[in-house]
């Protein structure tokens, strides 16, 4: 009976082991999966294809995945994909179903061998955009590729502390504005209706009108919201009315922009990327007085090789006060002097006319000066005549009445 009950208890021990072990398997599974969201651009702007294929596979050669993109749940409207992987690791992959003649490619770096990233934190962002084989030499007239071109080696920036990430984390969540109508319509379209070419003229070395009138929208708006505005703010010769503060700063710079994003469903990722870029400029002027170009990779003193207009310092008011009387007694003194000579250089005759009414122009700013107090002198003068010659009239008055009641029967 013990033999048979060691045995039970054997078996269920394993049992239990090998439950547990499944169990911690599986949470182990679960706790390295990342959502991967798929950004998709057709820069080609009319590919023929309604859907294809993209097959992942990880470095080891193990792990093997597959999704299938359509236009409807992707490049052709403003939905986004999202597919969990197995995190982490990096994935290479491999099209199929494209069209013949287009190919897709990684949309910031360019590149034709696609690899991307999944990480443990438990989300990945992946821009993908669709062209066409003879134009990808020249990609960099496609929608958002001319800026994007530069960073092919990954490398967005190294001069300033923070500025690489900032800057790659905002083009990563912009990107897939360039080919999006409803983006087009409430945002990049403003970029057409009002340009900003005499600023890239003005504020990029080498730049011209021309050149940036050729960009497509989203460069525009890259160079615009990333650059050009600050430079411009600087060079407005108000610079508190945009740097004095947080608020003025948001008010007169951000707002904007803000607004017309909000405009657009799901922009809160667009927005809080602008917000932190924008931030960064804000803590840059600060600091030096000038933008910083993420473009060029260097500062508005590189671009431009000079400071910007200096703002004239403001007087306050009892400074402005102060040097209007200042103004007004030296005007005096002058107009005062000028007389003097002239009078000096008069006829006898006129010299005597000019003291004459000199005195009675005295006599009359004296009088008016005072009177008010004259005309209450005038007023108690009168009250106290009129006081007077009532009093005497009543006194006259007084005097009758007793006449008449004189007792004469003495007389008798």
């Amino acid at each position: 009976m013990r033999k048979y009950l060691a045995t039970i208890l054997t078996v269920l021990m394993f049992c239990a082991m090998s439950f547990t072990a499944y169990a911690t398997e599986a949470e182990e599974a679960s706790a390295f999966k990342c959502n991967v969201s798929f950004y998709i651009t057709d820069e080609t702007g009319d590919y023929p294809g309604s859907s294809f294929t993209a097959n992942m596979t990880d470095k080891t050669g193990t792990i093997t995945d597959s999704y299938k993109f359509t236009k409807g749940n992707s490049w052709g409207g403003a939905n986004t994909p999202k597919y969990t992987m197995i995190a982490p690791t990096t994935y290479t992959v491999t099209f199929e179903g494209l069209e013949d003649g287009y190919k897709v490619v990684s949309t910031l770096d360019r590149a034709e061998i696609i690899t991307f990233d999944t990480f443990s934190e438990g989300t990945a962002d992946v821009l993908w955009s669709i062209v066409k084989e003879e134009e990808i030499t020249a990609i960099s007239e496609s929608a958002g590729s001319a800026i994007l071109e530069q960073n092919k080696d990954g490398n967005y920036i190294a001069s300033d502390k923070g500025a690489e990430e900032v800057y790659k984390n905002f083009l990563e969540a912009t990107v897939f504005i360039a080919d999006d109508t409803n983006w087009k319509n409430n945002l990049l379209q403003s970029y057409e209706l009002f340009p900003h070419e005499e600023r890239y003229a003005s504020y990029v070395e080498g730049g011209t009108e021309e050149e940036y009138l050729s960009m497509s929208l989203y460069d525009r708006f890259v160079w615009s919201e990333t650059y050009l505005k600050f430079a411009w703010a600087v060079n407005s010769g108000n610079y508190d009315n945009y740097y004095g503060s947080e608020e003025n700063f948001a008010s007169h710079i951000t707002n904007d922009v803000v607004n017309m994003m909000k405009g657009v469903s799901n922009s809160e990722g667009v927005i809080e990327a602008y917000l932190a870029l924008a931030d960064w400029q804000y803590q840059y002027v600060k600091a030096n007085g000038v933008p910083f170009n993420f473009i060029n990779n260097r500062s508005y003193l590189d671009e431009v090789a000079e400071s910007p207009k200096k703002e004239e310092t403001k007087k306050n008011n009892e400074e402005i006060k102060k040097s209007e009387e200042e103004i007004k007694k030296s005007d005096e003194k002058e107009l005062s002097e000028a007389a003097k000579e002239l009078l000096e250089d008069a006829d006898d005759k006129t010299k005597k006319e000019v003291k004459k009414k000199g005195v009675w122009d005295d006599t009359l700013d004296a009088l008016a000066r005072h009177i008010l107090t004259i005309v209450v002198i005038l007023i108690l003068c009168v009250a106290v005549v009129f006081v007077v010659w009532k009093r005497r009239r009543l006194n006259m008055n007084d005097d009758k009445d007793g006449d008449t009641s004189v007792d004469n029967t003495h007389d008798k």
